[in-house]
């Protein structure tokens, strides 16, 4: 193989291993592996399914929706340049929470709610609930937030400037 084509067959892979999960499933799977700065942890809690659910529902929306901004100096405005969404989708079985930030004049492909920074799922494991967390190395303060609501000892909101 000549040089170039090993240069370009290398750029390819590295462009490939760099790719922006796009899904919810592509975001799992790369923090499972520790790729794109990622991680996964899973841990059990002594309440139903239903009651998880209910509390990521009731805690997203207080805490994770907002706009990201800055201002520079006492009294000056705010300069917006992002935003969140959290989502949570439920079933009988299993809950849902997405955490995503968009920020404006991302260039390239990006999901519709931008890029994903965690992942919480609940589901039923016998009489307890696990709750797998897959997340960006720097979501740390949401992961443990996610972890005080799943076990209700914990309901206070992360402090966003932790973390973005």
């Amino acid at each position: 193989m000549s040089r170039c084509t090993t240069l370009v067959v290398f750029l390819a892979l590295l462009l490939s291993a760099c790719a922006i999960p796009m899904t919810p499933n592509e975001f799992r799977k790369a923090a499972k592996a520790g790729e794109a700065l990622s991680t996964f942890e899973t841990f059990d809690v002594n309440r139903p399914v239903a009651e998880v659910g209910a509390t990521f529902k009731a805690k997203a929306s207080e805490c994770l929706s907002y706009k990201i901004g800055s201002s520079h100096g006492a009294g000056s405005k705010t300069h917006y340049y992002g935003v969140t969404t959290p989502t949570v989708k439920r079933s009988k079985d299993k809950v849902e929470l997405y955490f995503q930030v968009k920020y404006d004049n991302t260039v390239g492909d990006i999901p519709k709610d931008g890029y994903y920074d965690l992942v919480a799922d609940a589901y039923a494991h016998g009489k307890k609930t696990r709750v797998d967390i897959y997340r960006r190395t720097k979501a740390g303060v949401l992961a443990e937030a996610i972890k005080g609501w799943a076990s209700g000892e914990n309901l206070g909101c992360p402090d966003p400037a932790t973390y973005l």
